[in-house]
């Protein structure tokens, strides 16, 4: 194999990619501390190593950095079902709830409740969060449709509709999760969820 020349297009981007992961863990960690109020730009170049211009070469502002780092606490559960088959949705949706009742919250899923109350307080934050998120959601309806291409989803049902609702789903779980409400057995969310599913599979023709 012929290794990559530095400066080379491959070089930079994996370069450009490690910087932004190191900004996205200092950004959580900082949110996580001292919530998005206490956090400059400065506090994240500080912590991540790096200088307030590679910052400003991935974001426009820590708003935009936030929203992003946000929009990830959720990303396990979008891309199990945007990269799976669309044969193994209900697997896939399954797991896309089930983890957002784990016992307790990860940092990522902490930071965004925070920048969901961030948001009221700041039109920019909203903005950027909004446009993240909504990203995410057009990533989730385009797996359902191809769902319901398939065969495996109910070709009758508003995909939008369903896109939305199992996309804010796991962020009210993560919610409840935060006010330290008791979850429900995970046998009997199963039954729930099982239920659920039963209800979004296209119904065999009679033989």
């Amino acid at each position: 194999m012929v290794a990559e020349a530095v400066g080379s297009p491959g070089v930079r981007r994996r370069s450009a990619e490690i910087t932004r992961d190191k900004l996205l863990t200092a950004a959580v960690e900082l949110f996580a501390e001292r919530g998005y109020d206490g956090v400059r730009v400065r506090h994240i170049a500080e912590r991540a190593g790096v200088t307030t211009g590679a910052i400003y070469a991935h974001y426009a502002d820590v708003a935009t950095l936030l929203a992003d780092a946000a929009g990830r606490a959720v990303d396990y559960a979008v891309h199990a079902v945007v990269e799976g088959a669309p044969s193994d949705l209900g697997p896939l949706l399954r797991t896309f709830v089930m983890h957002a009742t784990e016992k307790s919250l990860s940092r990522e899923q902490a930071l965004l409740l925070e920048a969901f109350v961030a948001a009221r307080r700041s039109p920019r934050l909203r903005e950027v969060l909004g446009e993240v998120l909504q990203a995410r959601l057009r990533s989730l309806e385009k797996a359902l449709c191809d769902a319901q291409l398939a065969g495996t989803l109910r070709s009758d049902l508003p995909v939008k509709a369903l896109a939305w609702y199992f996309y804010l789903l796991p962020v009210g779980l993560l919610a409840g999760q935060g006010a330290e409400l008791p979850a429900p057995d995970r046998r009997e969310t199963f039954v729930v969820l099982e239920a659920l599913l039963a209800g979004l599979r296209p119904v065999a023709p009679p033989t």
